[in-house]
């Protein structure tokens, strides 16, 4: 059955695709509260899920500890020339 058409029976819920897909609006505490809670219950219910909310919560608080960079005035301009020639 394709997802688009399971989601009309879930009513409310969320599957393990769902919470990867809203984990960092999840974390950021982005979400209104019926989706919040949602997610929360299936956090609850599933290992592999939490599992992957928890890392993407200690990768974010490991960034956050990262000092600050300035990218060299050139770096745009090189970027894009990299792009360009990629397509």
């Amino acid at each position: 059955m394709p997802r688009s058409i399971r989601k009309l029976f879930r009513r409310g819920e969320v599957d393990c695709n769902e919470v990867r897909e809203l984990s960092s609006v999840y974390l950021g505490n982005e979400l209104n509260e019926s989706k919040r809670s949602a997610v929360h219950v299936h956090l609850s219910k599933c290992g592999l899920s939490m599992a992957f909310v928890d890392t993407l919560s200690a990768t974010i608080g490991i960034l956050a500890k990262l000092p600050l960079i300035t990218a060299p005035s050139t770096f745009k301009q090189s970027l894009m020339s990299r792009i360009k020639q990629d397509d």
